[in-house]
């Protein structure tokens, strides 16, 4: 793995816990998903031609993504929620996926 992608790997672990802490209280922590969607920006076109991706990024992806609609279940207001829901599957799409979304 080089340098620019383990960087960015390292950044997103870091939001993950600054993302996950506040979600687990059913707060969403604004600035850190504002940071997250920008390093998976730039993930994506990092990692866009390689054939295998990293595991811990995939596992963070799908942490944070489930932990969001699990707490959205216990809230009245989804509103807050909803939003970073569809923004982060989308996103997910795109980094694993984007070619196999029209089959």
């Amino acid at each position: 793995m080089d340098e620019k992608i383990r960087a960015l790997m390292e950044s997103v672990d870091a939001l993950v816990t600054d993302i996950m802490e506040p979600l687990r209280r059913k707060i969403i922590n604004e600035p850190a998903f504002a940071r997250l969607y920008a390093a998976l920006e730039e993930v994506e076109l990092v990692i866009r031609e390689q054939q295998q991706i990293d595991r811990q990024l995939a596992a963070q992806l799908f942490l944070v993504y489930s932990q969001l609609v699990t707490q959205s279940n216990y809230v009245y207001d989804k509103s807050p929620f909803v939003p970073h829901i569809g923004k982060l599957q989308g996103m997910i799409r795109k980094i694993f996926g984007g070619a196999l979304q029209n089959v």
